[in-house]
């Protein structure tokens, strides 16, 4: 049976939203002193909270330590873990909700981090799910609470309300324009920075660029997602009129453009990571203008399959960098010919 796509707000430009919970129970060591025994306790307690949430939500638990290193490749390309939780395999876990929209992870940074996952610009119903969540977690054992600086934190950075939000928006008008950089100043101002595909310090492959909040102090939890929905908003504007301009000036250049990188992903023998990124995203675009009959939200799913870690997990091995460039290639073949995408 096909897998069926269904739209969620704003899809064109916002790919997905995610809020994310910082953690710590008040009687255990935070990382730097964290032994095996206390990680095997902060585990436990967390499993038994969610198994036993009210919401009735059935979880998955995993183990970093059980998996082999392209599993957890594949769950950090799919947001559903941190890359920092891949530092600490031996004490890492993670619980992921049935529908992949809630993740648990244990052991990162902060004994939990707690998010919401949801397609397109939902940051309100993405924080409902973080919060069901931590409440879940919350009436099971005491987390490490300031009146004053609120929630306790590995990191002072992340203390207050230890939330952090982001929008994950694809802009490939603004990049090629060369504004992404007046965007920034822009978000700035309202407390809000844009960071690389994968977070800090990346590069925004594909131009996935991930918009997200820079306090957790001093403000509240409505505040810094009122701000992030609205700076998502302005920037996506800014993009869609950009993408109208670029239409107006030239259709068919914009059309040639994306199509010719539609029939390297049909036709393409290998394909390097860098390359297939870049041609995914003028597939995504053409999708969004309508040059292609296919939901933007299947072209984001294949992009997450065909990373290298999904690649590996799928294979049931690690493949070599020329080995994933030939699988992914053959994939997006057999997708290309098989899929909406006409």
């Amino acid at each position: 049976m096909a897998e069926v796509f269904h739209a969620a707000p704003m899809q064109d430009v916002a790919v997905s939203s995610r809020v994310r919970l910082a953690r710590n129970y008040e009687d255990v060591p935070y990382m730097p002193r964290m032994t095996e025994e206390w990680a095997e306790e902060t585990i436990r307690r967390a499993s038994e909270a969610m198994m036993n949430a009210p919401d009735a939500t059935a979880y998955e638990g995993v183990r970093l330590r059980d998996m082999e290193e392209p599993e957890r490749q594949e769950l950090v390309e799919h947001h559903l873990i941190s890359y920092d939780l891949l530092k600490y395999p031996e004490y890492a876990a993670a619980l992921l909700s049935s529908g992949r929209t809630v993740t648990v992870m244990i052991n990162e940074e902060d004994h939990l981090r707690v998010q919401g996952l949801l397609p397109g610009l939902q940051l309100e119903r993405a924080a409902e799910l973080a919060f069901r969540a931590d409440d879940a977690l919350g009436q099971h054992a005491a987390f490490a609470f300031d009146p004053q600086w609120g929630y306790l934190t590995a990191c002072p950075t992340n203390a207050g309300t230890g939330m952090r939000a982001s929008v994950l928006l694809h802009l490939p008008a603004l990049a090629a324009a060369g504004k992404i950089g007046a965007a920034m100043q822009g978000v700035a101002k309202m407390g809000i920075t844009i960071r690389g595909f994968w977070g800090e310090g990346t590069d925004a492959q594909g131009n996935l660029y991930l918009l997200s909040n820079q306090a957790t102090i001093g403000r509240s939890e409505e505040d810094v997602l009122r701000a992030l929905e609205a700076a998502a908003e302005q920037v996506a504007a800014h993009e869609n009129n950009l993408r109208e301009a670029i239409l107006k000036q030239d259709p068919l250049i914009v059309e040639d453009k994306l199509m010719r990188s539609a029939g390297i992903l049909r036709e393409a023998r290998l394909l390097r990571q860098t390359d297939f990124m870049r041609h995914m995203s003028d597939l995504r675009l053409a999708c969004a203008l309508g040059m292609l009959d296919a939901p933007v939200e299947y072209i984001d799913s294949l992009m997450m399959d065909l990373q290298p870690g999904s690649l590996g997990a799928a294979a049931g091995r690690a493949l070599s960098e020329r080995e994933a460039d030939e699988m992914r290639a053959t994939r997006m073949r057999e997708e290309m010919r098989r899929s909406p995408i006409a």
